[in-house]
């Protein structure tokens, strides 16, 4: 039951954002509000399991990533630039990140932690890169923070709408330009 609780509540993420109500989850699962709140203390408690998951499937994506010794520096950077969470689907509600920065600002901290975290796994890939020649040689700090905007701003609803692009196309077209950047020209 939690599971199927859990995949109703994305689904209401989808279309709603995080400003559904668990009356309006109790209606999509056909039970009571007491029924949700048997296996859910709070709704900011669900959303934070959502999350939790949503963070767990990106991790061992990217772990599956660094651990493939069939990739070189440079493929793995481009593979761990277009990660995102395959759990919950696609995201169509775009206005899902700034609703979590306004309104739960405890589960979007876990977001933006777990951002920084990614980041700092993927400097350090970069910077081996950079050390054995197989990338380009880049100021790191900079590259850092074009990085941690680029994805941020590609979180933005509107510049996805106005872009036409999902933020998957969002996040492979910002590896394609990095990459760019980060490949030696002979390569």
């Amino acid at each position: 039951m939690r599971n199927r609780i859990l995949m109703a509540a994305a689904d209401e993420i989808k279309t709603r954002g995080v400003k559904f109500t668990m009356s309006d989850l109790a209606r999509r699962l056909s039970l009571s509000k007491t029924s949700l709140y048997e296996h859910f203390a709070s709704k900011n408690a669900l959303v934070h399991d959502i999350l939790s998951i949503a963070i767990q499937d990106v991790q061992e994506q990217e772990q599956q990533i660094y651990n493939n010794s069939d990739l070189s520096v440079a493929e793995k950077v481009r593979a761990l630039l277009r990660v995102s969470q395959h759990v919950f689907g696609p995201i169509h509600n775009h206005s899902i990140f700034d609703d979590l920065r306004h309104y739960y600002p405890e589960e979007w901290q876990l977001v933006s932690d777990f951002q920084q975290e990614r980041l700092d796994h993927l400097m350090s890939l970069i910077v081996q890169g950079i050390e054995n020649s197989s990338l380009r040689p880049v100021n790191v700090p900079v590259l850092r923070q074009v990085v941690n905007s680029a994805m941020n701003d590609l979180f933005n609803y509107r510049f996805l709408e106005e872009s036409n692009m999902t933020h998957a196309d969002a996040l492979s077209a910002m590896a394609d330009i990095i990459m760019y950047v980060l490949l030696p020209p002979n390569k």
